[in-house]
């Protein structure tokens, strides 16, 4: 099926990426029907002309189109919303079709796909990359993985919600390549972190360093998208922290399955440990860089240069 469907939509999941995702489908002329676990997060979509839905099933029940979209934290809340007592396989009509944007495991979209397969239902997951700030302006890319005819089913609405969809492959193929693009962006500003923290222990101005960063071969997107708040070192929440440690886990287990060793993906979430612990879990990932900070003096030491155990260079 090619085109938009007519009919109403359905909607789960209104947090941090699911609200601006289902206002731009508001915004784009689609009718939804809507539920969150917590009703006042529907608020302004409702106020746009969203139906509110007291459960998840409702939401099935009244997706006309057959077509229900789901943003959720982990596969234990999509589990619940699709399997519970009010889920939405017991609302959804034959042939319906559930659009998976939570960030899960390859294996578990697979399994999530079978079970709805059970029912006559169809699965994609379609996990996007792009923050809270992308998600508002519609500029986040879709990893999709499914059958191809769902693909194209869907395809219409993640287009009015982004700028593109990429299509990976069967089940699990957008899940995968969502763990992979999070492990490098993520890795990004661990690094940096790191950095940052070694500038800091150098006697290196901040500013300056992000500055000079900035301008030269360390330059990327990562960087000019957290320069701001690394500068001031206040961490607004676009992706939380412990959003970003759920991931990391996944990439270090599902490389583990794959039988692809991810050393690095390890000490990351060794990293984002430390930063939840030290009380950053609802700020942005990029407060890791405080945990970083707490791993290196914060100055060197007294009558150091900075320069260790190096000998002095001779005039």
């Amino acid at each position: 099926m090619t085109g938009t469907s007519s009919g109403t939509v359905g909607f789960c999941g209104l947090g941090m990426m699911g609200a601006p995702l289902a206002g731009n489908l508001l915004r784009k002329g689609v009718p939804l029907i809507v539920h969150n676990r917590t009703p006042e997060k529907a608020g302004k979509l409702l106020e746009a002309g969203a139906r509110w839905a007291e459960t998840p099933r409702a939401v099935a029940e009244g997706a006309s189109s057959g077509l229900v979209f789901t943003v959720l934290s982990d596969a234990r809340a999509l589990r619940e919303v699709l399997w519970g007592r009010h889920g939405i396989a017991r609302g959804l009509s034959p042939s319906g079709l559930v659009v998976d944007m939570s960030t899960i495991a390859p294996d578990q979209s697979r399994t999530m796909a079978g079970r709805l397969a059970t029912r006559g239902l169809h699965f994609v997951d379609a996990p996007l990359g792009g923050s809270v700030d992308a998600a508002e302006a519609g500029t986040v890319l879709f990893y999709v993985g499914g059958d191809p005819s769902d693909v194209e089913r869907v395809r219409p609405y993640l287009e009015k919600m982004g700028r593109g969809v990429e299509f990976m492959g069967p089940v699990g193929s957008g899940t995968a390549m969502k763990l992979v693009n999070n492990l490098l962006t993520i890795g990004h500003v661990a690094l940096l972190s790191e950095a940052l923290a070694l500038s800091e222990g150098l006697g290196l101005p901040r500013g300056r360093v992000l500055s000079v960063l900035s301008a030269g071969g360390a330059a990327s997107r990562m960087l000019e998208s957290k320069r701001d708040s690394l500068e001031r070192r206040e961490y607004p929440a676009r992706f939380l922290l412990r959003l970003a440690r759920k991931d990391v886990d996944l990439v270090v287990r599902t490389g583990r399955r794959s039988r692809r060793e991810t050393p690095f993906a390890r000490e990351i979430r060794r990293l984002l440990r430390e930063a939840g612990a030290q009380g950053h879990d609802l700020e942005d990932f990029s407060a890791m860089a405080e945990a970083a900070l707490r791993r290196l003096p914060a100055r060197p030491p007294e009558g150091s240069t900075g320069t260790g155990d190096l000998p002095a260079i001779s005039p």
